[in-house]
């Protein structure tokens, strides 16, 4: 039987033991949990006149806060009505099971409710933010990874000239901007876990004009919704594992390739 050199055998067992200090699967299957909330404080939240040549505020309209939904238009009118307009977030908290490398599942919803009949200089949203946090958990894991990310909605002037996205159906699109945590990876037991979000309509880089309009630099990602119509836009995510070396797999194997060389050097001496 042929015998194995000393060098083969070191290579052998440092490979070994890199193997099996990286074997370990990723976690199979996940429980999460996505709950947004507006922002209701008065500096990330506004309203404003909704004139375009604004005398004093209608007295006759107003606004109205919870976590879940913003709304403005008259006193005695509603969103169902088509005498307020609102903003809502719905499907929250969302939870559930997702798989690691699996389908993507369903997050929050939001839905703008765009009605005309709110009255002259009525009162009306111009900015607000939707925070939202993610959450997962798994049987056998002692730790709970979390990520953030933001909803920024801006309103545009309801007007046919100067949209920042001319030219465009009219009036001006209404613009949401997401930043945060979406691209935002963690790593556990020898792989890293990033998460990967997607939208209905889907969220693109929205043009420079867009941007700069909603407060943001060039570059910003989200998406505009269309006046005059009720929109809702969905959030689902998926969860994406890769292998990645441990340092102690990679200290394990260099050691066994240093003491291969350290072996074929003894070994050349001697002849």
């Amino acid at each position: 039987m042929r015998s194995l050199k000393p060098s083969h055998v070191a290579l052998a067992a440092a490979v070994a033991l890199a193997t099996s200090a990286a074997s370990a699967a990723p976690v199979a299957n996940w429980t999460y949990e996505v709950t947004s909330a507006f922002d209701t404080d008065p500096a990330a939240t506004t309203f404003v006149n909704s004139g375009t040549n604004p005398g004093p505020i209608n007295p006759s309209t107003g606004y109205w806060t919870s976590s879940n939904l913003l709304q403005w238009g008259q006193n005695d009118g509603s969103i169902a009505g088509g005498t307020r307009s609102g903003l809502e977030i719905t499907n929250s908290p969302s939870n559930g099971g997702v798989a690691t490398n699996g389908a993507f599942v369903p997050a929050n919803s939001y839905t703008h409710y765009n009605n005309a009949a709110l009255g002259a200089n009525s009162w009306t949203l111009s900015t607000t933010k939707i925070d939202s946090t993610l959450s997962l958990s798994a049987p056998g894991v002692d730790k709970l990874f979390e990520t953030s990310y933001s909803v920024y909605f801006t309103e545009t002037p309801n007007r046919n000239t100067g949209c920042p996205s001319a030219p465009e159906a009219n009036p001006c699109s209404d613009i949401f901007v997401l930043v945060g945590g979406f691209g935002e990876s963690f790593t556990y037991d020898g792989y890293e876990y990033s998460f990967q979000f997607i939208s209905d309509p889907a969220f693109t880089e929205l043009s420079e004009a867009q941007c700069v309009a909603a407060g943001y630099q060039a570059g910003c990602f989200g998406f505009a919704t269309p006046e005059g119509q009720d929109y809702t836009v969905d959030f689902a995510f998926r969860l994406v594992a890769t292998e990645v070396p441990e340092p102690a797999t990679l200290a394990l194997l260099g050691a066994g390739l240093l003491g291969m060389a350290g072996l074929r050097r003894r070994q050349q001496n001697k002849r």
